[in-house]
């Protein structure tokens, strides 16, 4: 048998130590052993992707303030009962009818003017004086029972239409400046009143439009005067004359006024003889 020298076994012993990295038998390692040849290095494994980013949260937004309370009459008109369905119906006609109802209420055109109907609205400021139905207090005379037509009755010799429009313009006073102290048909009996003999003088409306004017004095002679019919239309067309020549009264007399009349009467052609 070959006997293997003993640097044969000791270099076969380190050899194997290199390979498998441990120690060789019966001997030390050495003390700075080789470096391995470095084996192989495998390829590095991709790189991972970015994990995406979380979302963000989005705030959830606050919720509405409640709604402020309605104002009580607010809430006093929801409460309040609906108009049923049926009147709806209703409704549509009441345009209409409101036409009509306007139309009749409208005054009649200045041609159709009735004296009598304006003179009752004018006389509610006369009756405290001289009574609703004219029978006179202590404050005014008696207009009712022939008294007034007594004063201011109409003949050919007196013109008592226009002495009683002269009375109502003027009044106590204002007959008084014009230098007048009696007043009324001389005829009467007992003779003319004294302008200042009532306890209460007689106040005057010289304030009062000439349709007012016309229309009270023509209400107290008809309706307390007991005027006959024939007359009082006769009056009656004079005074609508007088009324559409719409003239001034300077004075206010008695003596003015009959000239007025007896003009605006020529000139719409009426008869002044026919009242007589």
């Amino acid at each position: 048998m070959v006997e293997v020298p003993d640097y044969l076994l000791e270099r076969s012993r380190q050899r194997r130590a290199e390979l498998t990295g441990t120690p060789a038998e019966g001997g030390d390692a050495p003390a700075a052993a080789a470096p391995a040849a470095a084996a192989p290095s495998a390829p590095a494994p991709p790189a991972a992707a970015p994990a995406p980013a979380a979302p963000v949260p989005i705030p959830e937004a606050a919720p509405p303030p409640p709604p402020e309370p309605d104002p009580p009459y607010v809430e006093a008109a929801h409460r309040r009962k609906r108009m049923p369905y049926w009147a709806a119906s209703v409704m549509v006609f009441l345009p209409v009818w409101a036409i009509f109802y306007v139309g009749m209420l409208e005054p009649p055109p200045s041609d159709e003017l009735v004296l009598a109907d304006n003179g009752a609205a004018v006389y509610s400021t006369c009756a405290s004086c001289h009574g609703a139905d004219g029978s006179g207090t202590a404050t005014g005379r008696q207009l009712n029972g022939g008294e007034l037509l007594l004063t201011f009755g109409s003949t050919p010799e007196f013109d008592g239409l226009a002495h009683h429009l002269s009375w109502v313009y003027l009044g106590t006073a204002g007959t008084k400046r014009l230098g007048v102290d009696v007043y009324g048909d001389p005829s009467r009996p007992g003779g003319q009143r004294e302008v200042d003999s009532f306890a209460s003088g007689m106040s005057g409306f010289s304030n009062l439009s000439l349709e007012d004017l016309v229309s009270v004095v023509y209400y107290e002679r008809v309706v307390h005067g007991g005027l006959d019919a024939e007359k009082a239309a006769h009056e009656e067309e004079m005074l609508l004359a007088l009324v559409a020549d719409a003239p001034t009264f300077e004075t206010g007399s008695p003596d003015e006024i009959s000239a007025l009349l007896t003009e605006s009467a020529e000139g719409h052609g009426i008869d002044l003889a026919a009242g007589e």
